[in-house]
């Protein structure tokens, strides 16, 4: 449905082919993001999610992308909001285009293609969520660890986030989603459970395994289902009331509250009979449960850190990870541990985490929330304030 500033708009053009003045309120509509209007009554208009500062977030109509070299359509079917989506949309990065939108958790389908290319519309996708371009030549990038690449450059300038009914992205970037599983769980593959898997895949985590999760966030959960899916017993420390339910919900082996951070300690021993988790994995990248994991892991045991939270520095207004307290002799030298970090999944790691869902990993379960494009206010709200795990937003609810 059209707005009446853009039915204005199309009537003009239709009486004299002009396009709106420069700067315009109506051309300021139609631009949104940052995106050229190029003129034409044949442009379709699109909704797409804007966010302002603030805590406040509207929905905009813009001009539709259109394919051009390597750059291909997709009509967005399902996009999911992130935790990283945190800073934009309580203000505290600047807000230029890019930031506005910042959806990056989505599946679709191909809509339309530039003359070459290996896609055709109607082909089911899901979007890697890589924010730079890599050189692919880099050894990193000969691996098929993009993410790693060390002489990344910036995404295409007009690139707009997920949070939209369509999107331009890459080819490279949209990777074929079986037809059984649904565009819900496919938006949620990349990230949610891309990013877990990578470090539980690493970290070597079997049914032979005790595993601590901190931080029972969309991450967490992700990484408990998995741990619990290849037969580890989980130990989930949370300091939520609302996600240690969630938690207790899933079917997690033991829950605990992470608060006092001593008594914590002293629970996890005593469920490990003294021992230690073999395997301690943090979501949450706050320093105190990153220090409870290095603290209770089992000697020569496996940390994986995942979790990564940004605050402001009282010398500085700039935004920096959080710094945690990591006693070298005691956590590592001493006990011999191993430290894993996992950023994003790499497109081999897709595979795997395919065959999981195949084989029955309950990713529905961590959709907790369903929202139309239009309740984008609410559903960031929802997805912030607390109360869900993962929030879908339906770009054509």
């Amino acid at each position: 449905r059209r707005s009446s500033v853009v039915e204005q708009l199309f009537r003009k053009q239709q009486v004299d082919g002009s396009n709106p003045p420069a700067g315009s309120t109506v051309q300021q509509t139609l631009c949104g993001q940052g995106q050229i209007y190029d003129g034409g009554p044949d442009r379709i208009i699109m909704k797409s999610v804007r966010m302002l500062g603030g805590e406040q977030v509207e929905v905009n109509e813009v001009p539709d992308p259109e394919p051009r070299d390597g750059l291909v359509v997709i009509k967005i079917m399902a996009s999911t909001i992130c935790g990283t989506e945190y800073l934009a949309y309580r203000g505290e990065t600047a807000t230029n285009a890019r930031r506005q939108n910042e959806g990056h958790e989505a599946a679709g389908v191909v809509w339309e293609t530039p003359s070459h290319s290996a896609l055709r519309k109607g082909d089911r996708v899901v979007i890697y969520a890589g924010g730079t371009v890599e050189c692919g030549t880099c050894r990193h990038c000969r691996a098929g660890n993009w993410i790693l690449c060390t002489n990344p450059k910036r995404e295409h300038r007009d690139k707009i986030g997920s949070h939209a009914q369509y999107a331009l992205r890459r080819e490279k970037m949209c990777f074929p989603l079986p037809d059984p599983i649904s565009f819900e769980v496919g938006a949620v593959l990349m990230d949610a459970i891309g990013t877990p898997y990578r470090a539980i895949k690493r970290l070597g985590i079997t049914g032979r395994d005790t595993v601590l999760i901190t931080g029972m966030g969309p991450i967490g959960s992700a990484a408990a289902m998995i741990c619990q899916f290849l037969g580890a017993r989980v130990i989930a420390a949370e300091i939520r009331d609302d996600r240690r339910e969630h938690a207790k919900q899933r079917g997690v082996d033991h829950v605990i509250d992470p608060s006092d951070t001593g008594a914590a300690l002293t629970v996890v021993r005593e469920l490990t009979n003294d021992r230690g988790p073999d395997v301690a994995i943090d979501c949450t990248g706050l320093a105190e449960p990153q220090v409870l994991c290095l603290d209770a892991v089992a000697t020569q045991g496996r940390v994986g850190l995942l979790g990564l939270k940004w605050t402001n520095t009282k010398t500085e207004k700039k935004m920096r990870p959080a710094v945690t307290p990591l006693r070298v002799a005691d956590h590592v030298l001493m006990k011999e541990i191993m430290i894993v970090g996992s950023w994003y999944l790499s497109p081999a790691d897709y595979l795997g985490v395919l065959d999981l869902v195949e084989r029955g990993l309950p990713v529905e379960s961590l959709i907790t929330h369903r929202f139309a494009i239009d309740d984008a206010a609410q559903a960031f709200k929802m997805s912030f304030a607390g109360g869900g795990t993962k929030v879908i937003l339906e770009p054509w609810g």
